[in-house]
């Protein structure tokens, strides 16, 4: 047997190494999955979230409380004295100004809801509109012209593989872009 064709070899060392590193990898992974130590947003690590929206506070800065749903996305922020536009928006990663266009009003006070998926505001990506329920209480989006898959799943609060799994009757091939005055199945809306 000719070794020197040109193949590389792995060192013994490196081999015990990586597959050690491997292995610890996995145990921990595996650990995190059979506990019940609790994951954000209070769902036991390695359980699916529940259907239901729950609530957890809020971490980094703000001691409201935010409610999350059935994916852990964060849907509303309740404040508490102290907060502002711009310290809520800084924590969820978007301007002062989205965030204000998604809200009515003027300032933060205690106590106050604070819409942060903007839900019913049409915004770029997904400025189409609710055309009604399917049989099973699932919001029916009417496409809007411009909207993309991204925008409609981060408007409703939905990761995108969950939108083209509600929505496998329209994927034609590889990019999913539905065209204007289609209609789409939002899975888990938000609860009002």
């Amino acid at each position: 047997m000719n070794l020197d064709s040109g193949a590389h070899r792995v060192r013994p060392a490196a081999a015990v190494l990586l597959a050690a590193v491997l292995a610890a990898a996995l145990a921990i992974g595996l650990a995190a999955c059979s506990s019940d130590a609790e994951a954000p947003g209070g769902v036991p690590a390695g359980r699916p979230a529940a259907s239901a929206p729950a609530t957890s506070p809020a971490s980094g800065g703000l001691r409201g409380t935010t409610e999350v749903n059935g994916f852990l996305l964060p849907m509303r922020y309740a404040a508490v004295d102290g907060d502002t536009w711009e310290g809520i928006a800084a924590h969820f990663r978007m301007t002062p100004e989205i965030l204000r266009s998604f809200n009515e009003a003027e300032s933060v006070a205690a106590g106050e809801i604070i819409d942060l998926r903007g839900v019913d505001v049409p915004q770029l990506g997904a400025g189409g509109s609710v055309a009604g329920q399917d049989g099973q209480g699932r919001v029916l989006y009417r496409v809007g012209a411009g909207d993309t898959p991204s925008g409609i799943a981060s408007r409703y609060g939905v990761p995108l593989y969950a939108l083209r799994i509600a929505n496998l009757d329209l994927l034609t091939g590889g990019e999913w872009i539905p065209p204007a005055g289609t209609t789409v199945t939002i899975p888990n809306p938000p609860a009002d």
